[in-house]
């Protein structure tokens, strides 16, 4: 379940957090354990240095409009052209 702070609430939860660590919180006697998500998928990137180039020429050719419908893909594979 996702839980959304209002701005006063959010700022006062960020003091609690500290970078990449685990914190346990303890409301009325219950304890809580708050850890960061871990974005497995960006870290990839992040530790692949030919992804992460394949991915950023990918944006530049998305943003220059220089892409491909699947039926573009297609008939390439059945001329051979790729």
């Amino acid at each position: 379940m996702i839980k959304k702070l209002d701005e006063t609430s959010a700022e006062l939860f960020k003091t609690w957090l500290h970078d990449s660590e685990s914190t346990i919180l303890d409301v009325e006697g219950k304890r809580y354990l708050i850890q960061p998500l871990q974005n497995i998928v960006q870290e990839e990137i992040e530790s692949d240095p030919e992804l992460k180039q394949l991915i950023l020429q990918a944006k530049k050719d998305i943003a220059n409009g220089n892409v491909f419908s699947t039926e573009d893909i297609l008939e390439a594979i059945e001329n051979g052209d790729i």
